[in-house]
């Protein structure tokens, strides 16, 4: 399958080493299967790191024979996932790359509100369901958080473009 990565440059040789751990699915390299979600990643990324360009670089990725951990929707497994590595919890894991929806800025919010209300203890089952359906509303995206040496090496690098090319 094709995937696609956001950047301030292009990425032939893409490192697990580099970047933050307290991301969604935590410290990796990360791709999408949707083209227009890595073309938003891009400026974000070129901003932060005050660069002028961004890049979109294209990998096949062979996921056959990797141990992947995939979350089918916003679940209860899916969230607590997230909320840990968003509160930068190292979450050891056997597995080479983690799959499933991204908390972007539409489900970011309603994520940061679930975890200050947990931190205060008072989520009940109920508000715990509630949240979840919450998030099924949004907007499909998806993303890989490729997690060892093994799954960069499923990755195969296709071609990049600059954007506004």
């Amino acid at each position: 399958m094709l995937v696609y990565h956001g950047s301030y440059m292009e990425i032939k040789t893409p490192d697990i080493d580099y970047g933050r751990f307290n991301l969604d699915f935590g410290k990796g390299f990360y791709v999408t299967t949707l083209r227009e979600q890595a073309e938003k990643w891009a400026p974000r990324r070129a901003k932060a790191e005050k660069r002028e360009n961004a890049f979109v670089s294209i990998y096949e990725f062979n996921t056959n024979g990797l141990n992947l951990l995939s979350f089918d929707g916003y679940t209860e497994d899916w969230l607590y996932f997230v909320l840990n590595s968003r509160a930068g919890k190292a979450q050891t894991h056997q597995y080479d790359a983690v799959y499933g929806g991204m908390a972007d800025d539409e489900i970011a919010p309603t994520i940061n509100y679930y975890l200050r209300l947990l931190e205060k203890g008072r989520i009940g089952e109920e508000d715990k369901n509630f949240f979840i359906r919450q998030l099924s509303f949004s907007k499909p995206n998806n993303q890989y958080c490729i997690t060892t040496q093994k799954g960069i090496n499923a990755l195969k690098f296709i071609e990049s473009y600059k954007l506004g090319d």
